[in-house]
């Protein structure tokens, strides 16, 4: 995951809750629920809020972090949501109105994760963990085959483009480490960060705390 920051909500979703305060998001039309997505990709650079592959406005949903039927007062509140993926066994799909105790818009999602050159993430925490295998985001191969090795092709390839050996990161000077983080950080162009990276930047960090 990668810690997203909400703004302000856009223009024609405030002016459709003033109508009628009675309004849930099940009344939205669909031009208004495009909007919402496009506001919330732009906040997450064009990557799924759960697993950090690229999607687009037509290939992704509405998301709730707090679920819609254990916050029906929050249906329509911005903050509450972000862009997921379409994939139905994982992510927003995959977990349906299950609880999140670790989420997208906390810092400590880019901590509590530890992403591995393998694929596969493990939890520092308790609530890192639980939120993995909610969302089924590869704690192991065999609960999401096709993500972690998804996952650990594209993260190859970033470093390749880089001119780095996968097999080599952990060997590499750590100025130049730092600056390859920060590459990593700053998306293409203003718009899309590569997918994925936010996944070698955990990976990264990890190998910079090591003594």
């Amino acid at each position: 995951m990668r810690k997203i920051s909400k703004g302000i909500e856009p223009q024609s979703l405030t002016r459709f809750k003033r109508s009628d305060k009675t309004l849930r998001y099940r009344d939205l039309p669909p031009e208004e629920s495009r909007s919402i997505r496009s506001s919330c990709l732009s906040e997450q650079y064009g990557l799924c809020a759960y697993c950090c592959q690229l999607i687009s406005i037509d290939d992704a949903h509405n998301e709730h972090i707090e679920a819609q039927d254990r916050a029906p007062n929050r249906t329509l509140d911005f903050s509450n949501i972000v862009a997921s993926c379409q994939l139905t066994h994982q992510c927003g799909h995959g977990r349906g109105t299950r609880p999140l105790p670790l989420t997208p818009l906390m810092a400590e999602c880019e901590t509590e994760l530890k992403f591995y050159l393998s694929g596969l993430v493990t939890g520092h925490t308790q609530r890192a963990q639980a939120s993995i295998e909610v969302l089924n985001l590869g704690h192991t191969e065999e609960s999401n085959k096709g993500l972690v090795g998804k996952r650990k092709a594209l993260v190859d390839a970033l470093m390749y483009r880089e001119g780095v050996f996968p097999d080599e990161l952990q060997f590499e000077d750590k100025d130049f480490l730092s600056l390859l983080l920060e590459d990593l950080k700053t998306p293409a162009d203003g718009q899309c960060l590569q997918p994925f990276s936010p996944v070698l930047v955990n990976v990264i960090r990890h190998f910079l705390i090591q003594p």
